[in-house]
C-alpha cells in the first residue's frame, strides 16, 4: 500500500451496495484484541455497541456484523502472505492449478531455448 501511494496508485475495489453495514461494522470495530492477536467481534460487544449508541438492529445485521468481522480477521490472516490474491476475485484451485502449469511450462520451454545446440 505504501508503494501505491508514493506511485498515486489505487487500488481496485469491490463495489459496496449496502454502505451503511459497513459504516456499522467500522463504528463497532472489524476486530478486538485477543491474546495472540486480532479476533473476531464478540455478540457482547455488539449488543453494547447497540445499546451504547442507541441502535435496535434486527438480528439478521447482528449476524452479518458479525460474520463480516470473522471474514475480516480471516482475511487479515491471510493477507500476510506476499502473493493472496483480492478477497473479492473469483480464484478456484482449477484456475491456480492452470496458471501454474502454464507458468512452468513457459520456464521449461525458456531452460531448453538456452541449452547448447550440439
Amino acid at each position: 500500500m505504501q508503494r501505491m501511494a508514493v506511485d498515486d496508485l489505487t487500488p481496485d475495489m469491490p463495489p459496496i451496495r449496502t454502505p451503511w453495514i459497513i459504516d456499522h461494522l467500522m463504528d463497532l470495530g472489524p476486530s478486538e484484541a485477543g491474546a495472540m492477536g486480532p479476533v473476531p467481534i464478540s455478540w457482547a460487544s455488539i449488543d453494547h455497541w447497540q445499546r451504547c449508541s442507541g441502535h435496535d438492529l434486527p438480528p439478521w445485521t447482528t449476524r452479518l456484523l458479525r460474520r463480516l468481522s470473522v471474514d475480516f480477521v480471516a482475511e487479515t490472516v491471510r493477507a500476510r502472505e506476499p502473493d493472496c490474491p483480492p478477497p473479492w476475485t473469483a480464484t478456484s484451485s482449477l484456475n491456480r492449478d492452470e496458471v501454474s502449469r502454464k507458468v512452468t511450462n513457459a520456464f521449461r520451454a525458456l531452460m531448453i531455448s538456452k541449452e547448447p545446440n550440439p
